[in-house]
């Protein structure tokens, strides 16, 4: 079952190792004209704009890159990627790579991921070996791509390595019931993490695969809803979304959680990254609250900056070398 058909949704990227915020407007620009495929109507991203946020809008079928910083104060974007079809995952390597999950919505359209070097117009690769429901994407510090996605009742993962379009390895977890995956990360000894909910076998859990393992270990983790965020910071924690509709903080090895990040009275976290020293980037947009990204100081409980005015359906941050 793909995501896109249970919340509304949008995908982010921040292209630098450490953004220091977001500013915010009051008004909402009319989307641009949807082209007929990622290729139409983009163009080079500003040279002189060193970090950058990637988002994909389900209603407005594009990926937008907006400059990041506290002197950006909510600028238009610098770069738009037309679609045809809807971006599900979306991941910015430590190269600037940008990698884009695209979901087909009919027979006549091919499920891909596309990799595009730093302000390219046209994909250098497209993978659709393996590939049908993109949710959710990783790269690590050896360029292997991780796709995320829904195979009958089971959640797998596919592993690309660099440069390749068909996967080498392919990890799978099965429950009770149809699996919805989730967020990914992965650790500083490659331990690979991912977020699942199966509909027959609630709440949620979070496995992790040690390197070169096929086997999934639950980590048995206290407090968990029925939403699937997650990602790690460079200290090991784990920020997990949970059953209050906030964002539950584990330290490496513990089960019960820290610290809880507690989202507005009208919305639920469910899709969010963290940069190596902690700081945390929120995709706000469900549950009638507004669109927006939200971001967080290291340790903090309450949103230092918000970058909104141009988004419509927020989903999934993805955060460049965010686990390294």
């Amino acid at each position: 079952m793909s995501r896109l058909f249970a919340v509304t949704v949008c995908v982010l990227a921040l292209s630098s190792n450490v953004l220091s915020g977001c500013g915010s407007s009051p008004s909402l620009p009319q989307p641009n004209s949807v082209g007929t495929s990622i290729r139409a109507e983009s163009g080079p991203v500003a040279p002189r704009v060193r970090n950058l946020v990637y988002v994909s809008d389900q209603l407005q079928k594009a990926v937008l890159a907006f400059p990041a910083g506290e002197r950006a104060k909510n600028p238009p974007p610098v770069q738009t990627l037309n679609l045809d079809v809807i971006p599900e995952g979306v991941w910015v390597d430590r190269n600037g790579v940008l990698y884009v999950g695209l979901f087909a919505q009919s027979p006549s359209q091919v499920a891909e991921v596309e990799e595009f070097r730093p302000g390219a117009s046209s994909p250098f690769l497209t993978i659709t070996k393996g590939i049908g429901e993109p949710s959710f994407l990783l790269v690590d510090q050896k360029g292997t791509l991780y796709v995320d996605q829904t195979h009958d009742l089971s959640v797998e993962v596919l592993e690309y390595p660099a440069g390749k379009t068909a996967p080498s390895t392919t990890l799978a977890i099965t429950e009770k019931g149809e699996g919805v995956g989730g967020g990914m990360t992965v650790d500083a000894k490659g331990n690979l993490y991912i977020h699942t909910s199966f509909l027959d076998n609630e709440p949620s859990h979070v496995y992790r695969f040690a390197p070169g393992e096929t086997t999934p270990q639950d980590l048995h983790l206290n407090g968990l809803g029925l939403t699937t965020g997650l990602t790690g910071d460079g200290s090991g924690n784990l920020y997990v979304s949970d059953a209050k509709g906030g964002i539950s903080v584990y330290a490496a090895g513990q089960t019960s959680p820290s610290r809880e990040i507690l989202p507005p009275s009208n919305g639920y976290f469910d899709d969010f990254v963290a940069t190596r020293g902690g700081k945390l980037y929120v995709a706000q947009g469900e549950g009638g609250s507004a669109a927006s990204l939200l971001e967080y100081a290291a340790g903090g409980t309450q949103p230092v900056n918000v970058l909104s005015g141009y988004l419509q359906a927020p989903l999934v941050p993805a955060l460049r070398a965010a686990a390294f």
